[in-house]
């Protein structure tokens, strides 16, 4: 393709340096070598398209752009498609549209390799035209979700109960079988000498539980902790000398011996002895622990000293919550108990049913009350406490939702397991019960069965509805179909395998999808993450990239189940692809209308930097998990080089690992219940949308440092505050060591952009002002140097010129734009949740994207 008559977009010059005074005159784009690019090389007028996310108002807006570009004769330019979330609906119409161009059964006939330029002529056709069989579909079914109105609310109804009731089905079959568990173990009453040793010593370790009627299991380990664990290593910490390595300090150790003889002397009481006791080998074990984790043999090394203090703190810290959350089972496990110490002595009546629901109630929002009543009084009224009170609103909520979501569901199935043993009266009865349950979480735990965590989600509807509506679009065989006109019958064509998918075969761009990897949680150190809680992963026809350097390529004759990472297995690094043994990774396969949903899952318990377990543990509860989790092929054990945890975190992570193996299913579920999601480190992947880690979709462009870039941008922004650029610029920045510039008209005119083109750019500000003042933007990305290989003109790119497309209004559109704009005040930035489009909303965000690219692309 020659820049002297491609789009002027490509014909802008290399940039003048920061301090430099413009040119003159503008310079082509540099050439590529003699006879041609590199192998592996971009050329140098590479054009990228990035539609960003927004629902099915970024759809309708980048399909105005699009069409804008074929009216132009730019789409054929177009080598890279890089989309997010909404902006995939319509990537995913266009990119099917030409993979179906180049097919012998799709739209043309033609086959393959003479496609390209009868798939480009049949596409922009139908593209310009309002009329066409596409068109009209999408037009037609915009109400993608609800395609016939109110006749899908009853099969969206059916299908909501119908998910929900299974997944409650599956965490509750296992919740039964842990309380029958422990029940098993409180109602056996073991006889011999050698039980009543071991009752003896428990119930002198443990008097508080002992103190009640009834001693319940989970009472008893939580005291346990207090005694064995947490206690011990508060002293250990003081144990520990703070100067000589390995050693006690003396005051302390005979201060606490002291104590503890006097608590045996007076009180006859162990619990002295055996806390002093607990925190010395606690203080052996740190030892341990610093000694193999520092790995030399110097015993003054004074970071030695640090890190015993350290280690000793998180064990606290881990071992303090599992007292309180073992306490908090013992409390919800106490109540079920008394429910059904009340049906045996009533029997099932409905005034007994009665006062157990208001039992329950009337505790619930007791406790409610009581925390939000005593915050109020500690902060009191002053306006300093005002702020206090709103900086504890998340955990005022995070306590509603467990208290109202999580409570009455635990004490019912605490319940029924009591009521099963009948209190310890049918003892057998109990255990066959137990026994059963525990056999159906066993299968419903199997591998084989993760595929339902993913079915019983909203995402297969969404999925389904998703291809039938932009996918169907361009599916010739709805044509000649009976039922092909019927948007909610499947017809064969509506979805292909990303195997199977190759726009760029069919001279279509290269299409990106972008979604979002979950991870609120350090793989080994088990802690939380603060700020992203996600990572970026593009799904593409030649591999997959994660993050800001991971990559991996589909194995040849994989039919799109295999990925060989481009990683040096020589270096100590890791990579999420990378074997132990250096095999590929057999990863799930994605068909094109589930990678579409899964870019496009805007809410669910994983939201990247917007995760919080509150939140995770409502929409799990509510079965609106639009996540998916995908199989990558590998243990976590399988993956070289990655951080192992140590101590007590490795007991816990094989813990874990036992549970997931036995219970892989549930693991997943309880993952999203408390929103612990673990990234690209663990077998299955938590994916969500991609604008969870960045929203314009450019993200992968720059990466791969494209010369030129269109970016469509019709994210929600009401306030003109531009917050998915600027996440862009910040995402760039750091990762990329990018920097990202507004670049004026003026400059861009000397850059070599033609003067009609000119008047319709503005600055940043223009854009972002209120009323706007323009509609698009120039920006100039700039990369910081690095050393290209010999004739490879794309690694050693510096810079990528970028024009920024904004939905915004400035009074010269079209007038039933402008009319549906004063009638709509909230036009072009309307909810996202709005997802239902009539013909005039519909018509005027298509009609606004036309009306900007037709402005820009001449």
């Amino acid at each position: 393709m020659s820049t002297e008559t491609g789009p002027w977009l490509l014909r802008l010059g290399a940039p003048p340096e920061p301090d430099a005074p413009a040119p003159d005159a503008p310079a082509l784009a540099p050439p590529a070598p003699p006879g041609g690019p590199a192998r592996g090389a971009l050329p140098p007028d590479t054009l990228g398209l990035a539609l960003a996310g927004g629902g099915i108002r970024s759809a309708t807006f980048c399909l105005g752009v699009i069409q804008a570009l074929a009216r132009a004769g730019w789409l054929r330019h177009v080598d890279f498609l890089s989309t997010v979330s909404g902006g995939g609906y319509t990537g995913g119409f266009l990119g099917r549209f030409f993979d179906l161009s180049g097919k012998r059964d799709g739209v043309t006939g033609a086959i393959p390799t003479a496609a390209g330029g009868a798939g480009q002529e049949r596409v922009a056709r139908d593209l310009v035209d309002s009329r066409s069989e596409p068109i009209t579909w999408l037009r037609r079914h915009s109400n993608y979700l609800s395609p016939t109105g109110h006749g899908e609310f009853a099969t969206n109804l059916a299908a909501f109960w119908r998910n929900l009731t299974s997944v409650y089905v599956v965490l509750a079959a296992l919740l039964l079988a842990a309380f029958g568990a422990l029940n098993a173990i409180a109602y056996w009453y073991p006889e011999g000498p050698a039980a009543a040793a071991i009752g003896e010593v428990v119930a002198a370790v443990t008097p508080i539980t002992g103190a009640f009627q009834y001693r319940t299991p989970w009472a008893v380990l939580a005291e346990l902790v207090v005694w064995l664990a947490v206690l011990p290593l508060g002293l250990a910490y003081w144990l520990v000398s703070q100067d000589l390595p390995e050693t006690f300090l003396a005051p302390v150790l005979v201060a606490a011996a002291l104590v503890a003889g006097a608590a045996l002397v007076g009180g006859m009481s162990p619990l002295g002895l055996v806390v002093l006791a607990a925190a010395v080998l606690w203080s052996l074990a740190v030892w341990n622990a610093v000694r193999r984790d520092e790995g030399h043999n110097d015993p003054f090394n004074p970071t030695r000293l640090a890190l015993a203090r350290n280690v000793l703190t998180g064990w606290l810290t881990w071992w303090l919550g599992a007292a309180l959350g073992l306490a908090a089972f013992a409390a919800l496990d106490g109540l079920g108990r008394w429910l059904a110490w009340r049906m045996l002595q009533g029997g099932l009546t409905v005034p007994n049913v009665t006062e157990w629901f208001a039992s329950v109630g009337g505790a619930v929002f007791g406790l409610v009350a009581a925390l939000r009543a005593g915050l109020r009084f500690l902060v009191g009224e002053s306006p300093r406490g005002a702020s206090a009170l709103a900086f504890s609103r998340p955990l005022l909520v995070g306590g509603l939702v467990v208290l109202l979501g999580a409570v009455p569901p635990l004490v019912g199935l605490a319940f029924v397991s009591h009521a099963a043993y009948a209190l310890g009266d049918r003892y057998t009865q109990g255990l066959l019960f137990t026994g059963l349950v525990l056999a159906v979480s066993l299968l419903l735990g199997l591998r084989a069965c993760v595929a339902f965590i993913n079915r019983s989600s909203p995402m297969g509807i969404y999925a389904s509805r998703l291809g039938r509506a932009f996918l169907g679009a361009v599916n010739p065989a709805r044509r000649v179909h009976p039922d092909g006109p019927n948007v909610t019958h499947v017809v064969t064509g509506d979805d292909v395998p990303l195997a199977q998918y190759a726009p760029e075969a069919a001279g279509g761009p290269l299409h990106l999808i972008n979604c979002a990897v979950n991870e609120s949680i350090d793989v080994a150190s088990q802690r939380g993450q603060r700020d992203r809680q996600a990572e970026n992963l593009a799904l593409g026809p030649a591999g997959v990239s994660v993050a800001r350097g991971w990559h991996a390529l589909w194995v040849p004759g994989g039919e799109g189940r295999a990925l060989a990472p481009l990683a040096d297995p020589r270096e100590d690094k890791p990579h999420p692809f990378l074997a132990v043994d250096g095999r590929p990774a057999p990863v799930e396969g994605l068909s094109l209308q589930q990678a579409m949903a899964i870019s496009g899952a805007a809410v669910g318990p994983g939201m990247g930097r917007r995760t919080n377990r509150a939140r995770a543990l409502l929409l799990t509860l509510v079965n609106f998990r639009l996540g998916y989790w995908w199989d990558s092929g590998l243990n976590a054990a399988e993956r070289a080089n990655v951080a192992r945890a140590r101590g007590v975190l490795r007991l816990w992570r094989r813990l874990l690992r036992v549970f997931s193996t036995l219970f892989q299913s549930q693991a997943l579920l309880l993952a999203e219940l408390t929103g612990r999601f673990a990234g690209p480190w663990e077998r299955y992947w938590n994916l969500s949308d991609g604008g969870h880690f960045e929203n314009t979709g450019a993200y992968e462009l720059l990466r791969r440092r494209v010369p030129f870039v269109i970016l469509c941008d019709a994210g929600e922004d009401p306030q003109r505050y531009g917050a998915d650029l600027a996440r862009l610029v910040r995402v760039a920045r750091v990762d990329l060591g990018a920097e990202v510039a507004d670049v004026s008209p003026a400059a861009a005119a000397a850059a070599g952009a033609p003067d009609p083109i000119v008047h319709h750019l503005g600055a940043l500000a223009d854009l972002l002002a209120s009323p706007a003042r323009a509609h698009a933007a120039l920006l100039l990305v700039r990369y910081p140097e690095a050393p290209a290989p010999a004739g490879d003109p794309w690694l050693g790119r510096t810079h990528t010129w970028v024009l920024y497309l904004k939905a915004t209004v400035t009074g010269d559109e079209p007038a039933d734009v402008l009319s549906y704009a004063v009638t709509h005040p909230d036009f072009p930035n309307e909810p996202t949740l709005d997802q239902m489009f009539d013909e005039p909303q519909w018509e005027s965000y298509r009609a606004l994207g036309a009306h900007i690219g037709g402005n820009l692309f001449r």
